[in-house]
């Protein structure tokens, strides 16, 4: 399950410009509804760290200079946060329909998850939005709980040689360059590849399971969540 942080936005240890740390009022206190369940800006802020801290693993601090496709990292970061919770929300929803649920085991190590989670978040941003080890314990939860899901509606997928090929064939033909030999390629591909196909199964479901939600950003909050300033 110490993996789960590698997959999902996890952690967030998130400073605001200025002195002190933004302060949320209350009122306004969540970054976005799915249906109507307001998602706290303390919840968003779990998944964001993780987000912030990838970025920075593959292109160091200087990363929130960069632009993709001309969008800024910061705003890159803070949209797959975004779709992180709205997967995780809406794989929970459609959980106990294909028959997943949480093992005590599993909330056990939810609970090791979120100590491990607050040690590494800031203490003073914590209390300033109001993230308790309850809650993050049921963040922690819910991604476990996502990930169960995603193992079950791709684990009927079974790999297709002659596919595989195919693929193998077509990077070779893209990449003319490459002399690396074809049995060490397909070797090496070959565990990327079935993740991709996986992972096309599983955004297909979660495409069809959230067909008519509904999904809104609360605006205000939005614009004042600040990735870069740590």
């Amino acid at each position: 399950m110490k993996k789960l942080f590698l997959c999902f936005a996890l952690i967030l240890s998130l400073l605001f410009t200025g002195c002190s740390l933004f302060s949320f009022n209350d009122s306004e206190s969540y970054a976005m509804t799915i249906d109507g369940e307001k998602i706290s800006v303390g919840e968003f802020s779990v998944y964001l760290y993780e987000q912030k801290a990838t970025f920075e693993q593959t292109g160091g601090t200087d990363i929130w200079e960069t632009d993709f496709n001309g969008t800024p990292a910061a705003d890159v970061a803070k949209e797959n946060a975004y779709n992180s919770i709205i997967y995780v929300k809406t794989a929970c929803k459609n959980a106990k329909g294909i028959g997943v649920s949480l093992t005590d085991e599993d909330k056990a190590e939810a609970e090791s998850l979120a100590e491990e989670t607050l040690e590494k978040m800031n203490a003073e941003y914590i209390a300033s939005v109001g993230l308790s080890s309850e809650q993050t314990a049921e963040i922690m939860e819910e991604i476990i709980l996502h990930q169960k899901v995603m193992e079950s509606v791709t684990k009927t997928f079974l790999l297709s040689e002659a596919d595989y090929s195919a693929y193998i064939d077509d990077y070779q033909a893209e990449n003319p360059d490459d002399d690396t030999p074809r049995a060490y390629l397909e070797s090496s591909m070959r565990e990327a590849y079935i993740k991709g196909k996986k992972d096309e199964i599983y955004k297909e479901q979660i495409k069809s399971w959230a067909e008519d939600t509904v999904v809104e950003k609360n605006e205000a909050v939005w614009a004042e969540i600040d990735i870069t300033v740590l």
